[in-house]
């Protein structure tokens, strides 16, 4: 007897329909022009693709040569069972920051003038090759899980011999071209408004995608094992909590004492849409989640690490926003609103990348923790065995 075909879910609809969106609003920019679908103009050039798109995909991405960097450089063993999800998830991202760039810029089929016209101190130049040869590290990597389940011995072997070179090669470009972007802004001091604007960008770029690699990672985690019905590793989000507070610390000492070295303390006080933008990137985006990971009972939970991440992602996107978009400097004229094709464009890539994980996640083995009904891992803490049972009994 034939077995039913399955219904697709709300949710696999739901993000196929954006997608389908995406694409015929992609499909739109390309025939009829960029002012087709967006609202961009001289004063505001890059906009919402570039502010929620491009620079926050690269930077959900850094979940990849996070992960990598800790468990196969570093040789903390403990965070492998992050290292596959994220990588995964990061190729995912990367390539999603690839086609969002290729809508904004246009003329995707010219991107290999990149590898032989040499602009080599060019911000923008670096970001482009660092970024590429990241991602050719990634799809290295994701040969080497997917030949897992794909008969090609050879090949397997191959990619298996490449995998630690790979993923140095990764991690050290990673870092040149997450701290680049930040690089990219110093270069137009009068176009960020002061309060954005610094000689630190650099080193507060990279630290935000620290942050924002954890952050995805911990959500991931989350909600991938409640997705599949797997034992959380609450240990290791605590972990990954207690690495948030180093980081997300470091960020906060720089930016607070930035803003002061530079003076532009008393401007933050005025009462406009830049103020309020700002202070709610910090004290929300930042100041909030480290408060709520400093406390030992929320931290060591399931949904306390969770949820502070949350915040983190919310903040590096309220900041990579303000810099690119809400921060800049021009005449009072000039306006700007990221249009419905902007916005959908970006939204509907970002679901066909959530959809697609989410199929990755039945065929390929990208997690191997404990089921629910099998027996708790011998590192997993009091707290995580108590959460494991609750889930289960909840389930």
């Amino acid at each position: 007897m034939a077995r039913p075909a399955r219904r697709p879910s709300i949710g696999t609809i739901v993000a196929l329909g954006l997608f389908g969106t995406a694409v015929v609003f992609i499909a739109i920019r390309f025939v009829y022009g960029l002012g087709a679908i967006a609202n961009i103009n001289d004063g505001y050039p890059w906009g919402w693709w570039v502010g929620f798109g491009v620079m926050s995909f690269i930077s959900f991405g850094a979940c990849g040569f996070t992960m990598a960097l800790l468990a196969d450089v570093l040789g903390i063993h403990k965070y492998e069972p992050f290292v596959r999800p994220t990588m995964v998830l990061g190729l995912l991202f990367y390539l999603s920051y690839v086609i969002i760039l290729g809508i904004e810029i246009g003329r995707p089929w010219k991107a290999w003038i990149i590898f032989f016209s040499w602009g080599h101190t060019s911000a923008l130049f670096e970001i482009a090759w660092c970024a590429t040869i990241y991602t050719i590290c990634l799809v290295l990597e994701f040969g080497k899980l997917a030949t897992e389940r794909i008969e090609l011995p050879k090949l397997r072997r191959i990619l298996v011999a490449i995998y630690l070179p790979a993923v140095v090669v990764g991690v050290t470009f990673s870092h040149f071209h997450q701290s680049s972007l930040g690089t990219m802004m110093t270069i137009v001091p009068l176009k960020v408004d002061d309060r954005w604007w610094s000689e630190l960008l650099p080193a507060t770029f990279l630290l935000t995608a620290y942050s924002t690699g954890f952050s995805v990672a911990i959500i991931e985690h989350v909600l991938a094992t409640r997705y599949l019905r797997l034992k959380p590793r609450v240990d290791l989000l605590a972990s990954l909590g207690n690495l948030q507070l180093v980081v997300v610390g470091i960020f906060l000492f720089l930016r607070f004492g930035d803003l002061v070295y530079q003076g532009t303390i008393a401007s933050m006080l005025s009462v406009d849409w830049i103020s309020l933008a700002i202070w709610v990137e910090l004290l929300v985006g930042f100041v909030l989640p480290f408060g709520l990971l400093a406390i030992p009972s929320i931290r060591n939970t399931l949904w306390g690490p969770f949820a502070g991440s949350s915040l983190l992602i919310f903040g590096n996107l309220m900041m990579r926003n303000n810099i690119t978009v809400v921060g800049m400097e021009v005449q009072t004229w000039q306006t700007y609103f990221p249009a419905a094709g902007e916005i959908l464009t970006t939204v509907g890539v970002l679901a066909g990348t959530i959809w697609l994980y989410t199929f990755l996640l039945r065929v390929l083995p990208i997690h191997q923790e404990e089921p629910l009904d099998g027996p708790v891992h011998a590192d997993v803490s009091a707290s995580a065995h108590g959460l494991a049972r609750s889930a289960e009994a909840t389930a």
